[in-house]
């Protein structure tokens, strides 16, 4: 089956990449051409089911940025290369018959200019060079060229922009548009297929959910109802209080990109937890599950992958805890003060979590989901061994004694 491949890309491109595609087997391109790159966000909003979006260059790719982070399937964009600059340049010095500092050209980062001549070691006077940015009208770049050729500075021009193209030759200034290899440009459909099959792939993961209520309520199939049809699962019961639901990767991502999965603890009016597991094989996405669910909180959505890494609480903020571990550094602190890996994993969560780099008991405590008592023995532990210490006492307003003020001495950035 072919991948369909959304394309977003100006007129003059889309020639060229249709005859690079015909390389590529098994893809099918579906244009959306621009005028001005300017408009890809509108052009985004007229796509039709697809498998892939792949736009064809920075400029559209900046243009679309605001809409990434909740389009609902893969992207990928044709980046502006140093490669693609150096031959452009080597174009026009072998066939012009120029020196560099006679051209005059527009690029997304003028660092990638400075990084080809330093390679060359290049010592004479450098081109004139624009650096593009989406808040500067294009005309102005098409005048600055414009002016350049006018004053006779320049002799020829290189730009990233196909509407400054069309106006300089319009003008009759000598002109070319940035050129981006073949070798680029299909490995770039390429790698937008593999992108495809992976995300595919991977959405079709095996997910095992875990529905615990934490009371007999009465409304509890309205509740369980709603979480299946939301994320397109079967279920079994497992008790009263148990329900297991099967579903996939894909799903599961759906409905948190959707937003979809909070609504579920607005339904009853009694706490219930929610966990997923995700696996090669139902029988490990069903294990994840359920030890997900040892560390699950009330009314929220914990999730534990095949790394065995519990992500979590949603929809609140979540953070990564890793349950297994072989950084040497984690497991020499656990042989030196018995604590479990698991604990030190998530005193490094607590730690990077925090703005204040001081702490209670209480507030870990509050984290761990334990008891003050247990918190403070934890960290009597720390302190033995030289990876906490007290900085200060809380003064308190009640009878009873201060609380100790505790700082990590550790590395947490692990």
């Amino acid at each position: 089956m072919s991948t369909k491949i959304a394309v977003i890309s100006s007129l003059a491109f889309r020639d060229r990449l249709i005859s690079i595609a015909q390389e590529v087997e098994n893809i099918q391109l579906e244009f959306y051409i621009y005028k001005t790159p300017d408009e890809t966000p509108m052009l985004m909003k007229q796509i039709k089911p697809c498998d892939v979006l792949l736009l064809s260059g920075t400029l559209p790719y900046l243009y679309a940025k605001p809409l990434l982070p909740s389009w609902p399937i893969p992207w990928t964009y044709l980046q502006q290369e140093e490669f693609a600059i150096s031959t452009s340049i080597l174009s026009v010095l072998a066939n012009n018959n120029l020196p560099l500092s006679k051209i005059s050209i527009d690029v997304m980062n003028m660092q990638h200019v400075q990084n080809i001549v330093n390679d060359i070691h290049y010592e004479g006077p450098l081109p004139f060079i624009q650096e593009i940015h989406i808040d500067k009208p294009f005309d102005h770049i098409f005048r600055h060229h414009k002016q350049l050729w006018q004053d006779e500075k320049i002799g020829f021009v290189i730009t990233s922009i196909h509407s400054v193209y069309d106006a300089l030759t319009a003008e009759g200034i000598p002109a070319m548009r940035m050129h981006d290899s073949n070798s680029s440009i299909k490995r770039r459909l390429e790698q937008t297929k593999a992108l495809s099959k992976m995300t595919k792939s991977e959405s079709a993961k095996a997910a095992v959910g875990v529905l615990e209520f934490l009371e007999s309520i009465e409304d509890y199939q309205l509740v369980l109802q709603r979480i299946v049809a939301t994320t397109h699962a079967s279920y079994q019961k497992i008790d009263d209080k148990h329900f297991e639901l099967f579903t996939t990767f894909g799903h599961i991502q759906n409905a948190f990109h959707h937003n979809l999965l909070e609504s579920f603890f607005n339904i009853s009016k009694h706490p219930i937890k929610l966990t997923f597991g995700y696996g090669v094989s139902i029988l490990e996405a069903q294990k994840n599950a359920r030890q997900a669910l040892k560390f699950a909180t009330p009314n929220s959505v914990f999730i534990m992958n095949e790394n065995k890494e519990l992500q979590g609480p949603f929809p609140k903020d979540p953070t990564t805890l890793s349950l297994q571990t072989k950084d040497p550094y984690v497991l020499r602190m656990a042989k030196e003060t018995k604590l479990s890996p698991l604990n030190i994993s998530k005193i490094m969560a607590f730690s990077v979590s925090r703005q204040s780099l001081q702490f209670t008991a209480l507030d870990l405590a509050e984290y761990l989901q334990v008891t003050r008592r247990t918190t403070e023995r934890i960290l009597k532990k720390l302190v033995e061994h030289g990876y906490a210490k007290v900085v200060g006492e809380e003064m308190s307003y009640q009878q009873g004694r201060p609380r100790a003020i505790y700082e990590l001495n550790f590395s947490t950035y692990h």
